[in-house]
């Protein structure tokens, strides 16, 4: 019975240090500050647009990382698999504004804001994740 509480423990101990210097603390607290200064829907718009900017370059950056740090086999499955990303992506957005369109209230264009920027986010996260995943006892 001891075993597990041991065994995640030591997984903590291992994946602990991958997501000390993720880069959603430096984006997420920019949004955070962003958002308490805003006072209109307009502010708040604004502020999800500079965060989706921003996490696409994330993104960016970390798709070229795998890229460059991996053979060309590795590489042709990630650019295959990036591509079908974006069209999922492209695919969700449209869903996402079609969802909320149908709604009343300009909050609504916030929140469809914030939904297309997690799916970036969450695509740059994985790809940091992966990237970091084989340095875990460097």
């Amino acid at each position: 019975m001891l075993l597990k509480p041991v065994f995640f423990l030591l997984l903590a101990s291992y994946t602990l240090p991958v997501f000390a210097q993720s880069p959603a603390v430096n984006i997420d607290t920019e949004l955070k500050q962003c958002q308490d200064k805003a006072q209109t829907t307009l502010d708040s718009s604004e502020c999800y647009r500079q965060a989706m900017a921003d996490w696409d370059k994330e993104l960016n950056t970390q798709y070229q990382a795998l890229l460059k740090e991996n053979p060309e086999s590795v590489r042709k499955a990630l650019r295959a698999s990036q591509r079908q990303w974006i069209k999922y992506k492209d695919s969700y957005n449209e869903a996402t504004n079609e969802f909320y369109r149908q709604e009343q209230g300009t909050i609504w264009g916030i929140i469809a804001a914030e939904t297309k920027m997690n799916v970036i986010k969450d695509k740059a996260l994985s790809l940091y994740r992966l990237r970091q995943s084989t340095q875990l006892g460097d």
